[in-house]
């Protein structure tokens, strides 16, 4: 099961991979079960530059596997 630091790492990785984007700010982090209630999942919030622009995206990835379920941008998870 993947902890804080380690789903951290994941969306690094993946915003390195997708978007060549190196930099980011988390401004909120959430562990929980998925809609399903099946999954527990990591759910952040970030906030990056994008062509020089501020830019936001929510990202949630599957605790248990690593894999990144749901990025979308220019959204943000509530609380």
């Amino acid at each position: 099961m993947l902890d804080f630091a380690q789903g951290v790492e994941k969306v690094r990785s993946h915003m390195k991979l997708a978007f060549s984007i190196d930099e980011f700010n988390i401004t909120m982090a959430k562990f929980e079960k998925d809609q399903t209630n099946e999954k527990e999942v990591w759910r952040y919030n970030i906030e990056y530059l994008s062509s020089g622009k501020p830019s936001k995206a929510m990202i949630e990835i599957n605790a248990n596997t690593g894999d990144v379920i749901l990025f979308q941008r220019e959204s943000q998870w509530r609380l």
